[in-house]
């Protein structure tokens, strides 16, 4: 069966789970190669969970930079840096952020109420909460000094090659800053393990801020318009009568802060009876394989308590976030905290879309401050 997405996330051509899109050009961009596009669930885990068959490299005509990043990086390279990540992103380094967190939710919601109740009642709940609020805390965990800070707005947009020239430039200067003052964060582990190579240390910094940022605000705005989108789903999480922890991956699987994930075929192979060439590209729809009805009953239905919820937002396989429990830590502060703000939360106006085609975030969020 065709899983069927919210009409946004359709792929016009899918006529079945594994179907080949072509690429036309645009006024500002050629032709591209085209891809199969892969719309069931289990399908995209097993791309996802093969990267022997499905490559991260990136392919020709990519970014060269990208060679850089962990994220574009295959087994075994791939799987030793990410450990040393994983041994630096422990559980109780996650937990210590919860007051802060929490403090900074508070913060800023009672500020923007403040303004907008003074104004004309109407706050961005994106620009002036969700926004800095992710941003800031991860500042926080890689240790961003405070005048370094005003960067991150310009690598939470598109990231061109500008943007990830900057960011991996960044990256170099904030490694050499924590060597030289080691402080309680996330790079200054990274930077004093003298497993890393500096070039290592230069891919994994970026790929923490790349996949930090962007993905990060988007899963905390796209939750909340969720919310605001569905009042009684609403009010049942603020009168507690849904579970919030379940909540948060019902909304993730809702909103999935990434469209697609993209792999290049390292040799021929078959998906759901399709033959893939070597050097295809093949990109999994997120959305629509957390809507595929062989896994999730009634997939257009928001159900806050729905449980197991195995959605693909977060990633699977060896490329599983690796700020999993940092990110589901945030959405949940930040929910309980909008939720003991807002006694109802309400659109006040259109939400316009980012703009951007892999990404799935909104420019901004307005709502009522009642």
């Amino acid at each position: 069966m065709i899983p069927s997405p919210p009409p946004r996330h359709r792929l016009p051509h899918a006529l079945g789970p594994v179907v080949w899109q072509d690429e036309p050009g645009t006024a500002d961009r050629p032709p591209g190669p085209g891809f199969w596009a892969v719309t069931r669930h289990a399908d995209a885990r097993h791309v996802l969970q093969d990267p022997a068959t499905y490559s991260s490299l990136p392919g020709p005509g990519e970014l060269p930079l990208l060679r850089r990043l962990l994220s574009h990086q295959d087994p075994p390279q791939h799987t030793r840096l990410r450990d040393h990540a994983a041994r630096a992103l422990t559980p109780e380094r996650v937990e210590r952020f919860t007051r802060t967190a929490r403090e900074r939710a508070r913060t800023l919601l009672a500020h923007a109420l403040s303004k907008a109740r003074s104004t004309d009642g109407v706050l961005d709940l994106a620009a002036t909460v969700s926004d800095p609020y992710t941003s800031l805390n991860l500042a926080d965990l890689l240790g961003l000094p405070h005048a370094d800070r005003r960067r991150l707005p310009r690598w939470t947009g598109p990231t061109g090659p500008h943007a990830l020239e900057d960011m991996t430039g960044y990256a170099r200067e904030l490694i050499v800053h924590r060597r030289r003052y080691p402080d309680d964060d996330l790079t200054t582990m990274l930077a004093h393990n003298a497993r890393l190579t500096s070039a290592e240390l230069e891919m994994l910094v970026p790929l923490l801020l790349t996949t930090g940022l962007a993905p990060m605000r988007d899963a905390a705005a796209g939750g909340l318009l969720t919310l605001a989108e569905h009042p009684e789903a609403y009010r049942r999480l603020r009168e507690e009568a849904e579970e919030l922890d379940s909540a948060v991956e019902e909304l993730l699987r809702w909103h999935p802060p990434i469209l697609t994930i993209r792999r290049t075929a390292a040799t021929d192979t078959e998906l759901s009876g399709r033959h893939v060439r070597r050097d295809d590209k093949v990109v999994v729809s997120l959305a629509a394989a957390n809507h595929d009805e062989q896994v999730f009953a009634a997939p257009d239905r928001l159900d806050l308590a729905r449980t197991p919820n195995p959605h693909l937002s977060l990633g699977a396989g060896p490329h599983l976030c690796l700020g999993a429990d940092f990110a589901r830590l945030q959405l949940r502060v930040l929910y309980e905290e909008v939720l003991r703000a807002l006694p109802i939360l309400r659109l006040a106006g259109p939400v316009p879309p980012s703009g951007s085609g892999v990404t799935n975030g909104v420019a901004s969020l307005p709502v009522r401050a009642v």
